[in-house]
């Protein structure tokens, strides 16, 4: 088991997932506030993350969930905001369920 407490390897509910990476935002970023942040709302441009961030988004993702992000996959579109990690999230670990990548 992980740090966090890895997930066996199953179908996580996408539900599940956002509220997951939701409470590691506010515990490890907002500090426990997280009242003013939407799940839609880009992390970076509220400075809720900065580079440094993402790659400590990125170990936790990985340990978490049991998911490797690539190089590629360092990009908004998967990674600047609670709604795109949690839609990211989901599509890597059902491609890895079923033997691909995302």
């Amino acid at each position: 088991m992980s740090h966090y407490g890895q997930m066996p390897e199953q179908c996580i509910a996408p539900s599940e997932i956002k509220a997951i990476v939701r409470g590691y935002i506010v515990t490890n970023f907002l500090f426990g506030d997280g009242a003013s942040l939407n799940d839609s709302a880009s992390l970076l441009e509220a400075g809720a993350l900065d580079s440094t961030g993402v790659m400590e988004m990125v170990a936790f993702l990985e340990d978490r969930f049991g998911i490797v992000v690539k190089d590629v996959d360092l990009v908004p579109e998967n990674l600047d905001s609670v709604d795109r990690i949690a839609t990211f999230v989901a599509a890597a670990t059902t491609a890895q369920m079923a033997g691909g990548t995302p």
